[in-house]
């Protein structure tokens, strides 16, 4: 009888062990998956966006790498600015995101994502977003007053500390956090994750200084960052917050959506109009 017991509890410090290691001891490869960028890649990028620009920002001495999308219209016109998530790399975004003509797109990868260079972090991801919105900012064709900072899933905590720090006119943050704490001891509830998270991504804590407009995106069968993890956040965030969950569609497919795009569309459209 002993024995079995020893073996029950070694089948359960195992499993404890495991989980500890994911969660914490290997936390970087589990967040920070990356996203690899193939010289095809780019040329077929290129191809297919013959009036995109492929620029390198410095960013604390990392090289960031991607595109600026420009508008179809003549003199200035307003930005959107785009975070990932932690697999994705930036080019993606550019051929799935219905961005409407009349805007303007920065599209780069982050620091270990693509051609960037440097290690990802969330202190290093923060400095370049601030990096990303001062190239935005003080490009000739940019109305510097309509930049849009958006994120999803990870993206979410980038594009909301950049809400936090710059003046954005509004901000697009689909699946968002509360927190990567809150969310990992969602995941992991038997395990004292929250203290060791290293990259904690606070959003909801950030949303509570951010007083210009909010639109947030979930899926209803999210299961990667369940909708009331993002409802927190929208319910904190200080500005004018609009939430639309789209039934059916979960974490990976919520963008592939029809209504999403038209949302996602309109109220870029709106927002231009109304600041026009």
């Amino acid at each position: 009888m002993k024995g079995i017991f020893a073996a029950i509890a070694g089948v359960c410090l195992l499993f404890y062990g495991l989980h500890f290691y994911q969660a914490i001891v290997n936390q970087e490869d589990n967040l920070f998956q990356g996203a690899t960028l193939s010289e095809e890649r780019v040329n077929q990028v290129n191809e297919a966006f013959p009036s995109s620009e492929e620029i390198r920002i410095e960013a604390d001495g990392a090289e960031l790498h991607g595109w600026f999308l420009p508008s179809s219209l003549d003199g200035q016109a307003p930005l959107f600015i785009y975070f990932g998530g932690n697999a994705e790399e930036a080019s993606r975004a550019m051929e799935s995101l219905p961005l409407p003509d009349e805007w303007h797109g920065l599209f780069v990868n982050y620091r270990g994502y693509g051609k960037s260079t440097g290690e990802p972090s969330q202190e290093a991801f923060y400095s370049d977003a601030e990096a990303l919105f001062d190239f935005g900012a003080s490009h000739h064709a940019v109305d510097e007053s309509m930049i849009v900072s958006a994120g999803r899933s990870m993206g979410t905590g980038t594009a909301a500390y950049l809400a936090a720090e710059k003046p954005v006119a509004a901000s697009i943050l689909i699946s968002p956090y509360d927190s990567r704490k809150e969310l990992q001891q969602h995941r992991h509830p038997w395990l004292p994750v929250g203290t060791f998270i290293r990259h904690p991504f606070p959003v909801s804590t950030m949303a509570e200084t951010v007083e210009t407009p909010l639109l947030v995106f979930t899926g209803s069968e999210d299961m990667v960052i369940p909708p009331e993890h993002s409802l927190v956040t929208a319910d904190a965030w200080a500005g004018e917050t609009d939430h639309i969950q789209l039934s059916g569609y979960d974490h990976n497919n919520l963008t592939q959506a029809e209504d999403f795009h038209s949302a996602f569309s309109r109220y870029l459209q709106d927002l231009r109009e109304d600041n026009g």
